[in-house]
């Protein structure tokens, strides 16, 4: 999958690092050489509440900036589905966690152990590296070198290995959503 412009949205709970990961993502575009504008949003509940971080990435320059309707939606959380990830461009993919299923049974996407693989790599605080990799394998959005670099300029050192794991595992999470092509 790869449009372009290609429109991202990530969504989730204040403080699963979406904002980060949005930041991440717009940088290894600028290590590509693309054109990209990145923004964010979150309510006053902050830490809680539905917070979302935008993507447009293109390889000339960019007229619109705002994501109306996204070309891949990465949801976290049932907050997030339920404000953001309802809309997507047709042919558009939408990422769900898993466990947004138990919350709404006929929630539609694809449907990633986003989680799981975060705790099993020992943190869920790695749970918006792990989507980021899935995002990027499945859209071939950035290139994954550009990534990775992101990632070690953004991550504090002490971190790095858990991220640099997260965002492997991410991309093999990605490598098995069937192709949309």
């Amino acid at each position: 999958m790869r449009s372009d412009p290609l429109r991202i949205r990530l969504s989730g709970r204040g403080g699963q690092g979406i904002i980060l990961a949005g930041t991440m993502l717009a940088e290894a575009a600028m290590q590509d050489g693309l054109y990209v504008v990145q923004t964010q949003s979150y309510g006053p509940e902050a830490r809680l509440g539905a917070s979302k971080s935008e993507v447009v990435v293109a390889s000339k320059e960019i007229a619109f900036p705002e994501v109306l309707v996204p070309d891949l939606v990465l949801c976290f959380s049932r907050e997030a589905y339920l404000k953001f990830g309802k809309q997507v461009s047709p042919g558009g993919v939408v990422l769900l966690e898993e466990s947004i299923l138990k919350d709404i049974p006929d929630a539609q996407g694809q449907f990633l152990p986003l989680r799981r693989t975060a705790r099993e790599l020992g943190k869920e605080l790695v749970l918006n590296v792990v989507g980021l990799g899935a995002l990027v394998a499945i859209t071939q959005a950035v290139s994954r070198e550009s990534l990775r670099s992101a990632l070690r300029h953004r991550v504090k050192p002490e971190f790095l290995d858990l991220n640099v794991d997260a965002l492997e595992a991410g991309f093999r999470l990605g490598e098995s959503v069937p192709s949309r092509a």
